[in-house]
């Protein structure tokens, strides 16, 4: 109430006790008046106060929502237009010798398979030795066939003046050269022998094969397979390639090779899993594939869940190897029911679905579960990207740090992976914690940055497990690597044609993988395998005929 308000209430009070009846009643009247109009007045301040910080709060609000919305934008524009490393652009150097420039926050690329996502070295400044400018070595293996040829001089040792020449020694030149595939028919005659006497008649028994009852041969088929799952080559460009020679090869035929060659192959695809379940750490991931639904002209999006062991990095006794499940969903229990039998740690991704399976009830223990610290580093990386931020920076940059140790790890026994990891990273580690809890207290936790940190904190408990564990890696890039050919055939087939084709697509995918981590030929693989079914080989002693036993092709390069 103001100055003025204040005199003609205490005027009104003192007319009020006026003598007259009517004075001192006009005197109240107007009191009350002043006092309605004075409450009105404050009313509308108030009202319009809280009107005023409700257009602020809102237009905050607003303009939090934009920032997020152009950070997305930002990141949907560098993952279509931007580099696939994950490195920070270098700072430029202001002035000679200036200290304050370098590399910010460098990091490798984490889809290296060779590095494990650690941190890369900073990029050498030595020009490339003269004579290879632009040009690489040219490594011919001893395994090709060679046709050597031996070139004389046109008079031979006979010099122009008569006299014989003495060989003092040769040139050898050596080009690599292409011969096409060639399509043969493989034409079997069977005498047949008879005995007037005692009228027999005799004939040689014909050899048995993989597939009987077609009158494609085992090496075509395998041919087939691995044109689709190695080379990428969906059946109708396979068709169009059969064409050129002469050949009418429809693709739908083509799938019905496929359907024989994997019901013969499943017995040793489960073998393959139950190999993989019999170890203490795996890696596990999924991507989409679609599907097609019959009559409706529609795909419907389904999954192909990876299972991966390599242990190559702390030098483990057993064998790399992935088997792939093509399933209907993304939901936990298909990752439940492809453990079925497994005990130890896990490998993940942060998806909520493998969480079922750390519960107690579960058949066989709960599991570890080890997240993906690759995962984490994106995340605060897209932020730099989008928003700039000083502290998705720093944060980066710590993460970057830690992978710098593992880098210098790599191929080291898992106890001393171990031990270095507590004596150098848990320290990091436990900073990484304590940045991330401050900044949680000065952002907004609904911002990019806040998402990020969100994220991390989530995972923490999955994020430290390989300070502990030796054999476990700071990221599931493994497992990721291995799914790349199921992207690249999906990006060129586009979808499988029934459920039927999805379970060809994930055994087929399964056993010429574990072929590339093990540096097996895998045509050389499935000719083996299919003349050793051939020969009876029994079911028991399937566990023979995983690629790593294979004698043939192992100077695959990977």
């Amino acid at each position: 109430m103001n100055k003025d308000m204040q005199e003609i209430q205490s005027a009104c009070a003192k007319l009020a006790g006026h003598p007259e009846s009517n004075v001192s009643t006009l005197a109240l009247f107007i009191a009350d008046a002043d006092l309605r109009r004075d409450l009105k007045h404050d009313n509308e301040t108030v009202e319009k106060d809280a009107e005023l910080s409700t257009m602020k709060v809102k237009l905050k609000v607003m303009k939090a929502d934009n920032r997020l919305l152009r950070a997305q934008l930002n990141k949907s524009q560098d993952m279509q237009f931007g580099p696939s490393s994950e490195k920070l652009p270098k700072k430029r150097k202001t002035k000679k010798g200036d200290d304050g420039a370098g590399t910010v926050g460098a990091a490798a690329d984490g889809d290296n398979p060779n590095t494990g996502g650690a941190a890369a070295e900073p990029e050498a400044c030595k020009p490339k030795p003269r004579g290879l400018l632009g040009k690489q070595p040219i490594t011919i293996p001893k395994n090709i066939p060679r046709d050597t040829t031996t070139i004389s001089p046109p008079n031979g040792a006979v010099c122009d003046c008569g006299c014989g020449m003495v060989r003092i020694g040769e040139q050898t030149i050596e080009r690599l050269t292409y011969v096409p595939a060639q399509l043969r028919v493989i034409e079997e005659r069977y005498p047949k022998y008879v005995c007037r006497d005692c009228d027999k008649i005799v004939q040689a028994p014909v050899p048995k094969r993989a597939f009987e009852q077609t009158r494609f041969d085992d090496h075509l088929i395998a041919g087939l397979a691995v044109s689709k799952f190695a080379d990428y080559m969906p059946n109708y460009r396979q068709e169009q390639i059969f064409k050129r020679s002469g050949v009418k090869l429809h693709r739908s035929t083509m799938g019905r090779l496929m359907d024989q060659a994997v019901d013969a192959l499943l017995p040793l695809y489960e073998v393959l899993n139950d190999d993989l379940k019999s170890s203490s750490k795996l890696l596990m991931d999924e991507t989409t594939l679609a599907q097609l639904m019959p009559g409706t002209g529609k795909t419907k999006t389904c999954f192909v869940w990876a299972l991966c062991r390599d242990d190559r990095r702390w030098r483990g006794n057993a064998h790399p190897a992935v088997a792939f499940h093509f399933e209907q969903s993304r939901k936990g229990e298909h990752a439940e029911e492809i453990l079925d039998g497994f005990k130890g740690t896990l490998q993940v991704d942060g998806y909520a679905g493998y969480n079922r399976l750390t519960r107690d009830s579960r058949d066989g223990g709960p599991l570890t579960l080890a997240y993906c610290w690759a995962h984490v580093r994106r995340k605060f990386l897209d932020v730099h990207k989008a928003t700039k931020s000083d502290k998705a920076q720093q944060v980066f940059a710590l993460i970057n740090d830690i992978y710098a140790i593992e880098h210098d790890l790599k191929g080291q026994p898992a106890d001393v992976r171990r031990a270095v990891r507590q004596l150098e990273s848990r320290p990091l580690v436990a900073q990484l914690h304590l940045l991330l809890l401050r900044f949680s207290g000065e952002i907004s936790m609904k911002s990019t940055l806040g998402l990020a940190i969100n994220y991390t904190m989530k995972l923490w408990d999955g994020l430290t497990v390989f300070l502990s564990d030796g054999r476990v890696e700071m990221d599931n890039n493994a497992v990721e690597n291995t799914i790349r050919p199921i992207a690249l055939l999906r990006k060129n087939a586009l979808f499988a044609g029934s459920e039927i084709g999805g379970r060809n697509w994930a055994v087929m995918a399964s056993l010429i993988g574990t072929c590339r981590l093990n540096g097996v030929e895998p045509y050389a693989y499935l000719t083996w395998v299919f003349e050793q079914m051939a020969k009876g080989h029994p079911r028991s002693q399937y566990e023979q005929l995983l690629p790593w036993y294979c004698p043939n092709g192992k100077f695959g390069i990977e």
